[in-house]
This record gives structure tokens, sequence and C-alpha cells, in this order.
């Protein structure tokens, strides 16, 4: 994602296989119609990515909006433990980062 225009600042890669107790996220910082793009994606009835992103926003201690990405669940359940299907995803994310810029 840094790559692609967003500057990232925290992450987490999820704990608790096979449960999924705590999900992976991706904490950000981007304009809002970068993120905006990424939740529409996320509402489409034809969606790029292969899993539904919820995409929150808070303030920092700066009062500047920070961005939350973190995957909900998979359009198909056998995607879930898929690596191919991770990597498109993010893939793709940067396509419709680098979109925005446009």
């Amino acid at each position: 994602m840094n790559t692609c225009g967003m500057k990232t600042f925290a992450s987490c890669q999820g704990h608790g296989f096979p449960v999924r107790r705590l999900l992976p996220y991706v904490a950000f910082m981007a304009s809002v119609h970068q993120a905006r793009l990424v939740r529409e994606d996320a509402e489409s009835p034809f969606p790029n990515l292969y899993r539904g992103r919820e995409v929150t926003v808070s303030f920092n201690n700066r009062f500047m909006l920070c961005w939350r990405l973190a995957p909900v669940n998979p359009y198909h359940h056998w995607y879930r433990y898929w690596r191919k299907t991770l990597d498109k995803d993010f893939q793709q994310l940067c396509l419709l980062i680098k979109s925005s810029a446009r």
C-alpha cells in the first residue's frame, strides 16, 4: 500500500488459526476519496476483491483522519485459506489506489 500512495503506520497478520479471533488489519493514512474506493468495491454487486473489506476511520493524536482496513468474510468459503486470493487482493487494492490518483 505504501508503494501505491497510501502511508501505512500499523498492521497485524491476525491470530487464532483456525479460529478467527483476531483478523488481520492494516492502518493507513489516505484521502477520503482513496478510502471510499475500497469501501465501494466491498459494497459492489461485482467486487474486484476476493474478500469483503471493512474500512473504518478514527482520529490520531493530531486529529488527522486515520483509516483501518480489515477483511470481513471471503465471498467464497474456500478463499479463506488460499494465499493466492490474498496476493490478488493486494494487487487489486494497488490498482484501485493508483486509479484514484488520476
